[in-house]
């Protein structure tokens, strides 16, 4: 018996956003591919994180669930806020050619999306003597979020820069 889903879009037809999530957004996260929507979740409003994880599987549950530790209050279950809150206020998930102007902190992911976005990792500073992390004013380069290159000590030294707490 094939399990039922909702239905893609097909490759003509699929809505690649160039955001997702709340535009205006404090934290963007920059990646180089969007994950593929339900014909559902075409409207972006309203997103269903566990939905999309189930439909793009375990690579996007690591990129959500290392989000969702990054921005999670301290008093909250960081799986709780990825499958309830995440991306609908606070966070955005950006795949265009440039930095949303209106963010406080850009996380750019990988070294494609460094590429892409034209910056140079010569003209930032390590975060931390590991050099996992550069940083510059409010542009953070990141590894891309995987549990083996971004690991919990790296998300938290992130999570603290973005949070203030230096």
């Amino acid at each position: 018996m094939t399990r039922q889903t909702a239905p893609m879009t097909s490759p003509q037809t699929r809505h690649e956003p160039a955001l997702l999530g709340a535009p205006g957004a404090r934290l963007a996260l920059y990646l180089p591919n969007p994950p593929l929507l339900p014909a559902s979740e075409q409207g972006e409003q309203g997103l269903d994180i566990p939905g999309l994880i189930q439909h793009n599987g375990n690579h996007w549950r690591k990129i959500f669930s290392i989000l969702a530790k990054l921005c999670t209050q301290t008093d909250q279950r960081w799986q709780d806020y990825r499958d309830i809150e995440l991306l609908h206020r606070h966070e955005v998930i950006c795949f265009a050619d440039s930095l949303m102007p209106d963010a406080d902190w850009h996380l750019v992911a990988g070294k494609a999306s460094w590429q892409r976005l034209g910056l140079d990792p010569l003209n930032f500073k390590p975060l931390d003597d590991e050099g996992r992390v550069l940083v510059r004013d409010d542009v953070l380069l990141t590894p891309y979020p995987d549990y083996r290159q971004f690991p919990n000590r790296t998300v938290e030294q992130v999570r603290r820069r973005v949070k203030g707490e230096r």
